[in-house]
This record gives C-alpha cells, sequence and structure tokens, in this order.
C-alpha cells in the first residue's frame, strides 16, 4: 500500500472512531464471508458498526486518538464494532453472535475511555440497556409519590363510601 493511501486510511479511521465512544476488537478468523455478511447486516440495523481493518493502520489510528490500550487486542485478522449509542446492546449483540459463530471472538473493547477484557464486556451484556435502566429509576422515584397518591384515593373513597351511606340511610328514614 502506497504510504499516501495509508495515511489517507488513517486519517479516515481517525475521523471516524473520533465520533464514538465504544468500540470492541473482535477476531473472524475462520468465519464464513455469507456468516460475516449476515453479520454485519444484523449489527448494522442496530446502529452498531462493523470492519474489518489492518492492524498496523487501526493502531497508529488509535494511538492518533489517544487509546493505546486497544492496540495489544490487534493481532491476527481483526474486525472493530463500534456504536455510538448504548454500549450495552453493542456488547449484548457481538457476545450472542459470538456464541453462535465461534470462529468471531471478543477480544477487548474500550466504553466511554474504559478498557474492557472479554469478561468485562460479558459483564457488561448482562446489564440492562440505558433505556431499561432509566425506566427503572423513574419508576422507583415515582413509586412513593404513587403510594401516597393511592393513599389520599383510598381515603377520599372510603369518606364518599360514608357519606352514601348516610344519604341512602336518611332517605330511607325520611329525613
Amino acid at each position: 500500500m502506497a504510504n499516501e493511501l495509508k495515511e489517507l486510511v488513517i486519517k479516515e479511521m481517525v475521523s471516524r472512531y473520533r465520533k464514538v465512544d465504544n468500540y470492541l476488537v473482535v477476531g473472524y478468523q475462520g468465519l464464513k464471508a455469507l456468516e460475516f455478511d449476515q453479520l454485519r447486516k444484523d449489527l448494522s440495523r442496530k446502529r452498531i458498526s462493523l470492519e474489518i481493518v489492518k492492524n498496523s493502520l487501526a493502531a497508529i489510528a488509535f494511538k492518533e486518538i489517544g487509546i493505546t490500550g486497544i492496540v495489544k487486542a490487534l493481532s491476527g485478522p481483526s474486525a472493530i464494532v463500534s456504536a455510538e449509542g448504548d454500549p450495552v446492546i453493542m456488547a449484548k449483540e457481538t457476545l450472542e453472535w459470538s456464541k453462535k459463530m465461534p470462529a468471531l471472538a471478543l477480544r477487548s473493547g474500550i466504553v466511554d475511555g474504559a478498557l474492557l477484557s472479554f469478561e468485562d464486556i460479558s459483564n457488561l451484556a448482562k446489564l440492562p440497556s440505558i433505556l431499561v435502566l432509566r425506566t427503572q429509576i423513574v419508576t422507583g422515584m415515582n413509586a412513593p409519590i404513587v403510594g401516597v397518591a393511592s393513599a389520599f384515593n383510598s381515603v377520599l373513597r372510603s369518606l364518599a363510601i360514608v357519606f352514601q351511606a348516610v344519604k341512602e340511610q336518611k332517605e330511607k328514614s325520611g329525613v
């Protein structure tokens, strides 16, 4: 590869990788082309990018960005999985595909600047997504308020029942 072409590829990688905070390095040795295409299409539908990289060029690009920890994982045939959104979804999807296709090997990753090992990625995949966590937090915050509102409603409902009974009793007695 000519030096000018390498520089252009590195510039493109740097500009693309600066836009996202979440990366996973996967090995794909032994993966068939059709399987790889299927994987790429499925991840693409979920806004997750998968690209095969030349290790030396990816290492230079990551060093330029300031992410040196992930460079060690770039050995053998490598691909970079990246996502702008929820890192949990990226980890879940990639881990699920690695179980379906044993040739797809998760090596390492970077999530919000933190270097992750395979075990860390597996633990991340077990977490609920950010959307689910936000829902759980809001539900937890609303629970006491809902409880207080229910208590007031039950008191008012009981009071209404008492008034209705008094009204009916007065109507029966003719008062």
